[in-house]
């Protein structure tokens, strides 16, 4: 009697997909927590009552549009592996992955590049143009608050890599069947 013995190519796309979207999940969990450790450990967040007039109006559009992005990040890792996500159209889900990954690999980057600049003097106000003191509200920020930022940088960076790894697997993965439609 002759064994059949097959060797696996590795994880199928679909196993990709799954894999990075609950990644890309699980990022959106730790972002919010690192949310709550931020506002519990006492550092500096914008807030809109601290603007008048049309910058009070603008920050608080922002916390807005801030809130219904988080929103987002929740829903759409999920919908490329659930049930239900199968309801809303794919160039939306691709279109949302894709708009996450610019904005966190940008704010990441960006935000990682203007600490290389003010630490190793090579542009003492950094990208941004502002001195430490005015990042930091103060000329001698904490260790802590130093290291909360750098945390904060890295997080985004990791973000737009892990969206732009669930796109990428997204994309690969074969489109799922929908009602009515056979495949071949």
């Amino acid at each position: 009697m002759s064994v059949l013995h097959t060797e696996s190519s590795g994880p199928t796309a679909v196993q990709v997909n799954r894999v990075t979207a609950y990644m890309a999940f699980a990022w959106v969990m730790v972002f919010i927590a690192w949310h709550v450790v931020w506002a519990f450990t006492g550092l500096p967040s914008p807030d809109p009552s601290d603007h008048h007039g049309t910058a009070r109006i603008v920050a608080t559009v922002f916390e807005i549009v801030v809130l219904i992005m988080t929103a987002v990040g929740v829903a759409v890792p999920l919908a490329l592996v659930q049930e239900w996500g199968r309801r809303i159209p794919r160039w939306m889900l691709v279109t949302a992955l894709w708009i996450g990954f610019a904005l966190l690999i940008v704010r990441g980057v960006s935000g990682v590049a203007d600490s290389i600049g003010r630490a190793t003097g090579v542009l003492p106000h950094g990208l941004t143009g502002m001195t430490t003191e005015e990042v930091n509200n103060t000329a001698h920020p904490s260790l802590w608050t130093r290291i909360a930022g750098h945390v904060t940088d890295g997080l985004f960076t990791v973000g737009g890599l892990v969206f732009g790894a669930a796109v990428l697997a997204f994309r690969r993965a074969r489109p799922a069947v929908r009602r009515g439609q056979r495949t071949s």
